[in-house]
């Protein structure tokens, strides 16, 4: 049980600081201050500062963030402030996050199909395996939309962090590339899912860039972070109910 608590909190760890990293790399390429890096969420564990940018280690292990200077419409007159730089490079900076989360995909399951095929097809099926699995995921989130929207009910289970720790140990025991497979799946999940028109995901930051693009100036700071706030308290919300689902699913 620790065992397998262990190998999640990795994986976890490892979606989450992949997916930030695309975040950060990106800002830093565009001259955009990083006040902070974090790995889970606070109160925090361990922290240093190299440079202008602090570095965390944080105990609850439920996602990440990349504290950008000026991501809430602040300091606008900082030449290094996310508020101040073109509409395309703020939306660069947000998506870069994303495509860090397929980056990482790509390369697990490259990992995997060297193991499978000669190497001269390993890196081709590597690719190849990751946009399989980005459209069967798309396909699938559609149809459970499609179902929730047209009956609604949902069809399947949803897991959350409790009942993807739980499966875990199956993964585990079925091996090393399994596990490489399940975490590329997962990534390209979490792809997927902060693409989502949900404010408080990048999908949903992305929305309020396209609204400014179409007003031709940027919904009010205040407006925007208000409606982020209750945004985040509902996915809040909805991971402790599907969590309560998992203990009573698993346990």
């Amino acid at each position: 049980m620790i065992f397998t608590i262990i190998i999640f909190l990795l994986i976890l760890g490892l979606l989450i600081f992949s997916h930030e990293l695309g975040h950060f790399i990106m800002a830093k390429k565009s001259g955009v201050k990083v006040d902070e890096f974090g790995i889970f969420f606070p109160p925090k564990i361990y922290s240093f500062k190299r440079g202008e940018t602090k570095y965390s280690i944080n105990l609850i292990p439920l996602g990440g963030f990349v504290k950008i200077h000026g991501q809430d419409g602040e300091d606008k007159k900082n030449k290094r402030s996310f508020s101040s730089r073109s509409m395309l490079e703020r939306a660069k900076i947000l998506a870069a996050g994303v495509g860090m989360n397929m980056v990482c995909a790509g390369l697990l399951l490259t990992i995997v199909s060297l193991f499978i095929y000669p190497w001269y097809r390993g890196f081709y099926m590597g690719i190849v395996n990751t946009f399989y699995l980005l459209w069967f995921i798309l396909k699938s989130l559609g149809l459970l939309l499609w179902q929730l929207i047209s009956t609604g009910q949902m069809i399947g289970e949803v897991m959350g962090p409790i009942g993807i720790a739980a499966f875990t140990g199956e993964v585990v025991q079925a091996g090393f590339l399994n596990v490489l497979y399940f975490t590329a799946l997962l990534s390209i999940n979490l792809a997927v899912i902060n693409l989502l028109p949900i404010p408080a995901l990048d999908g949903g930051r992305l929305i309020f860039l396209l609204f400014e693009k179409i007003k031709g100036r940027p919904v009010k700071a205040k407006t925007e972070n208000l409606v982020h706030s209750i945004g985040l308290a509902l996915l809040i919300g909805l991971m402790i109910l599907v969590s309560w689902k998992d203990i009573a699913r698993f346990f």
